[in-house]
């Protein structure tokens, strides 16, 4: 099998779409004699989970182990730009002939549980399982493993972990995790395993007592931001300090940008604290500053116009995003925001947080299955960007956003991953 007629099978895969439950997976692991890949033994998992900054905090987690000296994994959700971001091993993408080989291993097993009562698997299930055997072949001694979507019945949810993460909670996907925080807590906190440490980031108030219980419940010693985790920025060098209930890092940076990005290296560093996993300061100190994931507040240069690509897809999100630009972009003049959403999402709570903050909008429309149409999303986007337009292709979208930036003006691409990394590939 080649490394495209990889990619061929698993896109075969994506109709059927996300399917939360942990009966198959488990199944699809033991099938594919990958319970030893799973288990206390080997390796050791950072299990992360939240709804936004997740993907941040995992490659905090990753590069710190890296630069510690461990010989890392890591699984991201979703990918931006190349399917291989998912996979890695010490910060490097899986090999494309690994992928293809590992893949045509795993296809016949996964296909075997089509006609039983656990059903065809699905995509993410196929991939987890695909870095639970890259992992366990390169015999990793730590995963930083992020979670898709919520985390109690996620496909990622049958391993053991050493430390868990919860990042934030806010109102997000209310079709499949809940209508109110406190549901969303309570299926990210289905992460949660006895004994396990947990790290809690800044959550709403309902959400910390349903975490809180689940710790109690389940005897998890649980560190929160804020209380067991403190977080001091020194105004003379710029820098941040961490301190945790085990040890004290001072002089960290985060080398991902963004007003939330010193937040989420504070959960990465309590994880490797609570875990044990810290063996070196200037581990802990490189890895924060290495660290690296795109989409995330990512800039870039387009044909003379300065881009930020950002896959904020919440109000939350899109919050901390203009608190981002408010600090980082001061001197713009224009801001055109080249924007697109799928569906799951609330579309008008995500743009009302960019009014009076964008001058105008284009509408592109996303190659995925649930992707909204952009004539569709045009009357939101207008209640709050009154010059908004809908394109019918992204490429006629990316070229009117750089028309009305060509003069001090910067074009913010936000409003899904899946657009990000359409647009972030076209730049290439």
């Amino acid at each position: 099998m080649t490394y495209p007629e990889a990619l061929n099978y698993l896109e075969s895969l994506a109709p059927r779409g996300w399917r939360l439950g942990l009966d198959r997976m488990n199944e699809f692991v033991r099938r594919a004699d990958l319970t030893s890949a799973i288990g206390p033994l080997a390796p050791k998992f950072i299990h992360v989970a939240g709804t936004n900054g997740k993907g941040s905090v995992t490659a905090f987690v990753q590069s710190m182990l890296v630069e510690t000296g461990y010989w890392t994994g890591a699984f991201f959700s979703p990918y931006v730009y190349d399917t291989r971001e998912r996979i890695q091993f010490n910060r490097n993408y899986i090999p494309e002939p690994v992928f293809a080989m590992l893949t045509q291993l795993l296809r016949p097993i996964a296909e075997s549980l089509t006609y039983t009562e656990f059903g065809g698997i699905t995509e993410f299930e196929f991939k987890t399982g695909l870095g639970f055997a890259f992992w366990k072949q390169l015999e990793c001694e730590w995963v930083a493993l992020e979670t898709g979507l919520g985390g109690r019945l996620d496909a990622t949810n049958v391993i053991t972990p050493a430390t868990c993460i919860i990042t934030s909670i806010a109102l997000d996907h209310m079709s499949v995790l809940g209508h109110s925080v406190e549901e969303i807590a309570g299926e990210k906190a289905g992460i949660i395993k006895a004994g396990a440490p947990v790290i809690v980031g800044e959550l709403p108030l309902g959400a910390v007592g349903v975490v809180e219980a689940a710790a109690a419940e389940l005897g998890a010693p649980i560190w929160r931001f804020g209380q067991e985790i403190v977080l001091e920025h020194a105004a003379i060098s710029g820098s941040y300090h961490v301190t945790t209930p085990t040890a004290s890092h001072r002089d960290l940076e985060p080398g991902l940008l963004g007003v939330r990005q010193p937040h989420n290296m504070a959960l990465a560093v309590a994880a490797m604290d609570a875990s044990g996993a810290g063996r070196t300061l200037r581990g802990y100190a490189d890895g924060c500053l290495r660290a690296s994931v795109p989409g995330r507040y990512e800039k870039r240069t387009y044909r003379g116009v300065p881009f930020i690509l950002d896959g904020a897809h919440n109000p939350d999100a899109a919050r901390f995003l203009v608190e981002s630009l408010r600090k980082y972009e001061p001197g713009v003049k224009r801001i055109v925001l080249l924007t697109g959403m799928v569906a799951g999402h609330d579309p008008a709570d995500f743009f009302r947080e960019f009014q009076g903050v964008v001058t105008s909008a284009h509408i592109a429309p996303i190659d995925f299955h649930r992707a909204v149409p952009p004539a569709e999303l045009e009357p939101v986007v207008q209640s709050f960007i009154p010059r908004a337009e809908s394109h019918e292709t992204a490429l006629e979208a990316l070229t009117a956003a750089l028309d009305d930036a060509a003069l001090e003006g910067l074009v913010l691409v936000t409003g899904s991953f899946y657009l990000v990394g359409e647009i972030g590939r076209s730049m290439l």
